[in-house]
């Protein structure tokens, strides 16, 4: 286990004991030095409170999930964006409407690019990638939240190629 994954497993514990305890606000659910840490993966404190608002709430997506997603996003964020925090942020009207299919598949349109903004981190706050719906459309397909999130990431924008993927060719 690397340092960051101990790191994100210690935050994502405070993150769901502070939403247990009431904090409903991304900027105070951690200290401000976790809330620094992820920033420097490339992950918001938003995204914290929303898996662990999930987390506390249902159950799911786990820690597990949660720090695989987020070690997904800081290595993207390290090496393809070196670094450098997004300027421009999808919102939520962007995205392509729930009932929006492709190739008779419900709900691929829309978490395929809720995946692709939260790699790139132009993902709004409003939008959570891992919601309920997104879950309930990997369960559905067999799929999970980290591996869909690397699909996007290596397929290169090919539609065909999650189309397959999500249909298990």
């Amino acid at each position: 286990m690397n340092t960051d994954e101990i790191r994100l497993k210690e935050i994502h514990r405070k993150g769901a004991e502070g939403y247990k305890n009431g904090c409903r606000d991304a900027e105070n659910l951690v200290p401000c030095g976790d809330v620094d840490f992820l920033a420097s993966l490339g992950i918001s404190s938003q995204v914290l409170l929303d898996y662990t608002e999930d987390f506390v709430r249902s159950g799911d997506p786990d820690c597990a999930t949660f720090v695989r997603v987020a070690e997904i996003r800081r290595d993207y964020f390290l090496k393809v964006q070196k670094g450098i925090p997004a300027r421009l942020i999808v919102q939520e009207p962007e995205l392509p409407r729930k009932t929006d299919e492709w190739d008779g598949i419900p709900w691929l349109p829309r978490i395929a690019k809720k995946a692709r903004c939260f790699l790139d981190g132009t993902l709004c706050r409003d939008v959570m990638y891992g919601c309920s719906g997104d879950r309930a459309f990997l369960r559905k397909n067999l799929l999970t939240l980290p591996g869909f999130l690397e699909q996007v990431r290596d397929s290169g924008g090919d539609r065909a190629k999650l189309v397959q993927y999500v249909r298990g060719a």
